[in-house]
């Protein structure tokens, strides 16, 4: 080796040092210097990995396998030493017995006489590495420091799962990268973020659990680390990218896989490193804190919402209706704004269940649940209040404006007809009290009058809107 190409090494391992990617960096630097192929050859889990090469030359990685075992399972041999594949001749640099991950640079040619030389290149070698790695997890951790602040702000999973992707590509340089997370049986999942190209592509898809790359790593719960299509034998080349290397990793929560992350296609187009496995690692726990909390406040408004729906009509129910009302009474004594209340009963319902059974009397109170939503405005609340009675707040209404809408109510439902044949001779009416708030009685007197309106409308015949006022609007039949 002549004093130019050491002192050119020594230069190259100076700027390797502070390189973004020491194994990639040092192996083109020793490549351009030596003018020689060269790559960097790494065990993980008794298996050899090309981590790095030169150029597009395909590294006979297969031939040198049992001599690279030997190198470094054998302390007593040289650090150096040769081995011929596919026609060449190849230089192995064991960087160290006890360094980890496992690394050799292979070297075109015989590099043996400067051994002293490449000895101590090597422990120069182990210590920018050693340097590279401490900055790398120091990257990661404030990488993953600011995800962490910036989730703690997102509210809404669709702004969550974009900053998790978004962070998760940056961190390892990828093109594109996918979330995917389970719906609620547990069974598919759906692609609910995207990084690279736009999620309405995809927004469709359901993923069956254990089918494909994501339904396998959501129920194995185990990363899939592919460098190419060497690692998957069978595999196609997928023409939607211009690599083949990806990596799909599970977000974890205890015991249960709360997503699946995907990221593909290195900026550089080299194949991702488990180096890139383990920067996605490390932004896995405060991305799993984020989706569980979602998932938990999803939960929290889906049974807050339940509680305050009647199963049957999907209206309100009475204890919401009950809240509500105290509510915009109070709000109509602060701001002395009308308030009305409507009290609907069905007309004769024990003949209808008698006379075309409960599955008969289920529809009629959905489809008068549905006929009082399509009569009011969107901002009137519908609730069902018992059986077959229902009730209608009325914001800013007075009684000639409910009497109006309880007409509307009481001639639409007089013509309903069922949409099921069994059903069709079915006929129906309402009675209907009507109600407005006195400035000096209790709340819980709109109530009452309003029911007492309701039950002399059915005394004087039924299918009839009658006010608590008898002598105010209304009060025709």
């Amino acid at each position: 080796m002549s004093p130019e190409q050491r002192r050119s090494l020594g230069r190259a391992l100076d700027a390797a040092a502070i390189a973004p990617a020491p194994l990639h960096a040092l192996t083109e630097h020793l490549a351009a210097v030596l003018a020689v192929d060269a790559a960097a050859l790494t065990r993980v889990r008794s298996r050899w990995e090309i981590s790095a090469r030169s150029s597009s030359f395909p590294f006979p990685l297969a031939a040198v396998e049992t001599a690279l075992d030997a190198l470094v399972e054998d302390e007593a041999r040289p650090p150096l030493e040769c081995a011929q594949a596919a026609g060449r001749v190849w230089t192995l640099l064991r960087l160290g017995h006890h360094y980890r991950p496992v690394t050799v640079f292979a070297l075109e040619g015989d590099w043996t006489p400067a051994s002293p030389f490449f000895a101590l290149f090597a422990s120069a070698i182990i210590r920018a590495l050693s340097v590279a790695r401490t900055s790398g997890r120091a990257s990661q951790q404030r990488l993953a420091y600011r995800m962490t602040r910036r989730l703690g702000r997102a509210a809404g999973l669709p702004a969550v799962g974009d900053l998790i992707v978004r962070h998760m590509a940056h961190a390892v340089g990828a093109r594109m990268a996918t979330l995917s997370t389970p719906e609620s049986d547990g069974r598919t999942l759906s692609i609910i973020a995207s990084h690279g190209y736009a999620r309405e592509l995809v927004a469709h898809l359901r993923i069956p659990a254990g089918c494909g790359i994501v339904g396998g790593v959501y129920a194995m719960g185990q990363a899939l680390h592919v460098r190419g299509l060497a690692d998957r034998p069978g595999a196609r080349r997928r023409p939607r990218y211009r690599t083949d290397s990806f990596i799909a990793l599970p977000i974890r929560s205890g015991a249960r896989v709360v997503g699946v992350v995907c990221v593909a296609d290195r900026v550089d187009d080299e194949p991702f490193s488990r180096r890139d496995l383990m920067a996605l690692r490390a932004l896995a726990a405060p991305a799993a804190i984020a989706l569980d909390r979602e998932s938990a406040r999803i939960s929290a408004e889906f049974y807050a919402h339940a509680a305050t729906i009647d199963p049957v009509t999907g209206a309100f129910n009475r204890r919401y209706f009950r809240v509500r009302l105290d509510e915009e009474l109070q709000r109509s004594r602060r701001h002395d704004l009308p308030l009305a209340m409507l009290m609907i009963d069905i007309d004769d319902f024990k003949a209808i269940n008698d006379g075309f059974g409960h599955l008969a009397g289920d529809a009629i109170i959905s489809d008068v649940a549905e006929i009082l939503r399509r009569s009011v405005r969107v901002f009137d609340m519908c609730a069902r209040f018992g059986g077959e009675e229902f009730a209608i707040i009325m914001p800013g209404s007075d009684a000639a404006d409910a009497a109006r809408v309880a007409e509307r109510i009481r001639q639409r439902i007089e013509s309903y007809q069922p949409s099921d044949e069994r059903f069709q001779p079915l006929r129906m009416t309402v009675s209907i009290g009507l109600a407005t708030p006195n400035p000096d009685t209790p709340d819980g007197d709109l109530i009452e009058r309003a029911d007492r309106a309701l039950y002399e409308a059915k005394r004087l015949g039924k299918n009839r809107v009658w006010p608590a006022d008898p002598g105010g609007p209304g009060s025709a039949g």
